[in-house]
């Protein structure tokens, strides 16, 4: 299926086509358009975070968040991907998530230096991937905290990576 939304993609727009791509429509393809100039039309695709749109911001969360809950998502991890790309996106929000600054900063260059939205995304999916995966890490370190104790460094390191890869 197609997916529209608005060129020179940043925070909101590369985690909502991350989170369409992985969790949504694996097939899908994306369309950039110059709004507010151009106005999407139906042989586009389906419209995201677009003004006046749906999935767009509604009731003070980002299309990211509207997107999670339009198709019940419910994975925890992704959740906390959520509440980075909603302080990063959401004016006023910034200092509530300590890695939404962060965030916010490669995303900002991201968009500067990528040749066109697809390289944009395509470097953003990694991005979101890697926090992600951080996230991922973080519990399965938990999980299994007695037994990564008895591993050397690279031994954990590999042990994380077999986890998040069979997840």
């Amino acid at each position: 299926m197609k997916w529209v939304t608005r060129r020179f993609v940043h925070v909101d727009r590369t985690a909502s086509a991350w989170l369409i791509k992985n969790f949504i429509d694996e097939d899908a393809e994306f369309v950039f358009i110059d709004y507010p100039r151009e106005q999407p039309k139906p042989e586009h695709g389906t419209p995201f975070d677009i003004k006046g749109v749906e999935p767009g911001h509604k009731d003070g969360k980002c299309t990211f968040e509207v997107i999670m809950e339009k198709y019940k998502i419910e994975d925890p991890i992704l959740k906390k991907v959520a509440q980075i790309v909603h302080a990063a996106d959401i004016e006023g929000e910034l200092q509530k998530v300590p890695e939404a600054a962060g965030v916010l900063a490669v995303f900002t260059g991201l968009r500067l230096i990528a040749k066109d939205d697809f390289e944009a995304l395509n470097i953003g999916f990694k991005v979101w991937d890697s926090i992600y995966a951080y996230f991922k890490a973080q519990e399965i370190k938990e999980k299994f905290k007695d037994k990564l104790k008895e591993m050397d460094r690279i031994a954990r390191i590999e042990f994380l990576r077999s986890q998040i890869k069979s997840a």
